[in-house]
């Protein structure tokens, strides 16, 4: 039956466009319908309507904190930070929660000094008791963080590909076999469906998939009887000789995960019997969930997440002890454990005596951290943080000791996840964990150290010591009204010409004030003209002349350029002019000391680039919002400091020699949405095209220059164009089975980018029948 509740938001989204184009509506009234969207948690629709207000009044504090607070709630925490870092740099009156909300964006997103800022700032001026209890405690997880950010742990972190994760949630992998992977899957019922509109669809159930040669299989459900359309199915485990499991069941509370219970199910002859509730365990009115079985010889224990009553707050984990059948009463597991915040995802490792959980109280890197004591039912000692790479900004649970002692699974909503629409903080992924052996280094007391390598080294710390590089264009430069993506043109030349602009924009920027005001504006614009713009200057001499050293002792040298551009013209627009600044500083450099970096930007000194050069055009996506977009009020969108800050260009990253792995994500990364395709069946004489996804999931641009298959039966037609950060991309495939044989064929193809390392190859698959 249609649910009436998205019936009238169905109908609100249609009249939301008649309603915003209405000269005779208000700002009042539209705002009011915009904070009607977020009571229903339709942020999408919310956020429409304070993006369109916003334009026509950028300043208004009071609406930028509402689009913020939809943003955040929405999951889109990146956008969340933005918006209120304008509300706190504006200087205005504005609410002092806006402290508070921007440093859990910033921690979520890596910015731990600002976060212990703001957090700082609120637990001294704040008035809401509770949130200055939390932001003592996030301040002092921030402190702990960037103490440890750094910690050295041999592992790496495997982002599985699809068809396990997808746009949605996977989490709770465990392996059944070394082939076979048991997951769950939180999903929409219907795709592309009217029925989408009507009722809220998603489902939660248990899936299996095998990996083979060829990648991993499309999962399947695990088993239907597992499944119910009345509740969500998740969190299974299994007794070691996989015939007994254990799983959750929630209730739909309107479309959102409701009461959870445990349920006990056993295999007989292949088949999986009907799940039974755990007695005991489950309780009235209080959720049981994210069970783990551990066996010894004459007993087992249950242990599970549960916000039942004589905890210590939230989820706690508890434990019950199951002998000859009988199920005891639980036991909290204690507070070595649990705390006033919530605990899930016990798992136990019986060879190490060790358990492992997340919490989202303990000192941790993000959200949910997850962490490891030793010990057993209530009696533990030594907790740790599993530590950075396991644990992210994010929230990152579920962690599972793979068949081996050399793998884990873990599932995050890190940087990297897929995600639906705008909620990009929305879904988990499941990660696979691979330990490496630690490698001894093996140091000889009669060893001198190398003066070459610390001279070396003492140059990279001059040059990172200048970064970032900021370095400072006129308005609409290099290039003026031109769409194209390069120019002839030297900084140095642009440079001379900016310069020779500052009566001018002292003069325009002064112009209308009071006469106690003039002075004030003249200096903010001598003040960056000597401070900003020539001072960026100066330091890109400086690291010129180090990098120049760096060359000279044969070393391998990466740079990463950022272009921005103010918000004048359309975005568009702006990431081509941000490329054109881009494009400036190259010729600068190509042009340098008689030319003395050509030959290493054109690659022509040897095999080897030694200087690669990556670029990351923003355009004008990180403008802070304060700044005029009217062409008609050139003093603030043109002449302001505000605006001329917008307007540059910034070396971001330096690094040489063998700092590659550490900095991976830095540069381009193409990662294939599906790295085997499987075209069936395809009759001999035919042919078949297919379009292939593909993401830049680096930060920085990605340029690939050619594919070259192993078979001359398939054609690639090429993007030819650049791929963004963070954006996707697509190739159009075509394979011609003439001349082929009848049978199986697995076609490889190969790409030249500019990335690092080793690149993933796609394979195709498909039959020729006759």
């Amino acid at each position: 039956m249609p649910n009436t509740k998205y019936i009238s938001l169905l109908i609100s989204s249609l009249l939301i466009l008649i309603n915003l184009n209405s000269n005779a509506q208000s700002r009042t009234e539209k705002e009011t319908i915009a904070d009607r969207f977020v009571a229903e948690k339709s942020y999408s629709e919310a956020n429409i309507i304070y993006q369109e207000i916003l334009l026509k009044d950028s300043i208004n504090l009071k609406l930028r904190y509402k689009y913020g607070n939809s943003l955040r709630l929405q999951l889109n925490y990146s956008k969340a930070y933005k918006e209120y870092s304008t509300i706190i740099s504006s200087k205005g009156d504005f609410a002092l929660e806006t402290y508070f909300y921007n440093a859990q964006m910033a921690k979520l997103l890596e910015k731990y000094d600002e976060a212990i800022n703001c957090f700082a700032k609120y637990i001294n001026e704040g008035k809401n008791s509770q949130y200055r209890r939390i932001a003592e405690q996030e301040l002092e997880s921030c402190k702990y963080a960037l103490a440890h950010n750094n910690d050295n742990n041999n592992i790496e972190i495997i982002h599985l590909p699809p068809p396990i994760n997808t746009d949605f949630s996977e989490f709770n992998s465990t392996q059944f076999s070394t082939s076979q992977l048991v997951f769950s899957r939180y999903y929409p019922q219907f795709t592309d469906s009217i029925e989408n509109v009507f009722s809220q669809n998603y489902i939660s159930d248990i899936f299996q998939a095998k990996q083979n040669i060829s990648g991993w299989n499309t999962p399947k459900l695990f088993n239907e009887r597992l499944s119910s359309n009345k509740y969500f199915s998740a969190n299974i485990c299994f007794t070691k000789n996989k015939r007994e499991a254990y799983f959750t069941r929630c209730q739909d509370d309107n479309g959102s995960i409701g009461r959870c219970n445990i349920y006990h199910t056993k295999n007989k002859n292949g088949k999986w019997s009907r799940p039974k509730l755990v007695d005991k365990v489950n309780i009235d009115n209080y959720s049981s969930t994210h069970p783990y079985i551990l066996e010894y010889e004459d007993y087992k224990i249950l242990y599970f997440s549960s916000n039942r009553p004589k905890g210590f707050g939230g989820n706690d984990i508890w434990y019950s002890v199951i002998r000859n059948g009988n199920i005891q009463d639980p036991q909290n597991i204690g507070s070595l454990i649990n705390t006033s915040g919530d605990e899930l995802n016990p798992f136990y490792d019986s060879y190490e005596q060790m358990l492992f959980f997340s919490s989202n109280n303990h000192k941790g890197f993000g959200g949910y951290d997850i962490f490891k004591i030793s010990g057993a039912n209530s009696s533990w000692k030594d907790l740790q943080n599993l530590g950075p790479k396991i644990n992210s900004p994010s929230n990152d649970l579920y962690f599972t000791k793979g068949i081996g002692s050399d793998v884990a699974f873990l599932s995050s909503n890190r940087k990297g996840s897929y995600y639906h629409g705008e909620a990009e903080s929305c879904c988990t992924d499941i990660y696979m964990v691979r330990y490496t052996l630690e490698e001894e280094e093996i140091i000889s007391a009669t060893d001198t150290p190398n003066t070459e390598t610390a001279t070396e080294d003492s140059i990279v710390i001059e040059i990172k010591k200048l970064l970032p590089l900021s370095l400072y264009f006129e308005n609409d430069s290099p290039d003026n009204n031109s769409t194209k993506t390069y120019t002839k043109t030297n900084y140095k030349d642009l440079l001379k010409e900016y310069i020779k602009l500052k009566e001018v924009y002292k003069k325009e920027y002064s112009k209308g004030l009071k006469e106690e005001d003039i002075a004030k504006a003249e200096q903010q614009i001598d003040d960056f003209f000597s401070n900003k713009v020539e001072h960026g200057f100066s330091d890109l001499n400086k690291l010129t002349e180090l990098l120049k050293t760096e060359l000279e002792k044969e070393k391998h040298v990466r740079i990463k350029i950022r272009g921005y551009a103010s918000p004048l013209n359309n975005p568009e627009y702006n990431l081509a002019l941000s490329k054109r600044r881009i494009s400036s500083l190259k010729n600068f450099l190509l042009e340098y000391d008689n030319g003395y970096f050509a030959p290493f930007i054109k690659n022509i000194t040897d095999s080897i680039n030694r200087l690669s050069i990556y670029e990351d055009p923003l355009g004008d996506s990180q403008s802070i919002g304060l700044v005029s977009d009217n062409p008609n009020d050139k003093r603030n969108s043109i002449y302001s400091r505000e605006a001329a800050l917008q307007r540059k260009i910034q070396i971001v990253m330096y690094s040489s020699d063998n700092n590659i792995d550490s900095e991976s994500l830095l540069y381009p990364i193409l990662k294939w949405k599906n790295e085997i395709i499987n075209l069936g069946t395809i009759k001999k004489g035919e042919n078949k095209s297919t379009v292939v996804n593909f993401d830049n999931i680096g930060e920085s641009e990605l340029n690939v220059t050619s594919f070259t298959p192993d078979c001359a039966c398939l054609q690639i037609q090429n993007p030819n164009r650049d791929i963004q950060a963070k954006t996707g991309a697509k190739i159009y495939a075509l394979i011609k089975t003439e001349g082929l044989n009848a049978g199986e064929h697995i076609i490889t193809l190969e790409y030249n980018s500019n990335e690092l390392g080793n690149r993933t190859k796609l394979k195709f698959i498909f039959i020729i029948e006759e």
